[in-house]
């Protein structure tokens, strides 16, 4: 997904990371482009998503990624 935010960014789009805080702690991520938005579950993060964009791009890595 970095890349894909990196391409969208330079393009001068706005990117808007939603991760959550655990993730972030421990560096799994690298470093983000544009915004980031920390969140507590993985339940909030469609929420957050629909709540702060216009369009989302998402990279599906399997059928628990939507629960």
């Amino acid at each position: 997904m970095g890349s894909v935010s990196t391409t969208v960014f330079l393009g001068g789009s706005q990117v808007l990371s939603v991760i959550p805080k655990a993730l972030a702690k421990v560096d799994i991520i690298g470093k983000t482009v544009g915004e980031e938005l920390q969140i507590f579950l993985m339940s909030e993060r469609m929420t957050a998503m629909f709540e702060h964009v216009y369009t989302f791009i998402t990279l599906l890595v399997g059928l628990g990624f939507f629960f």
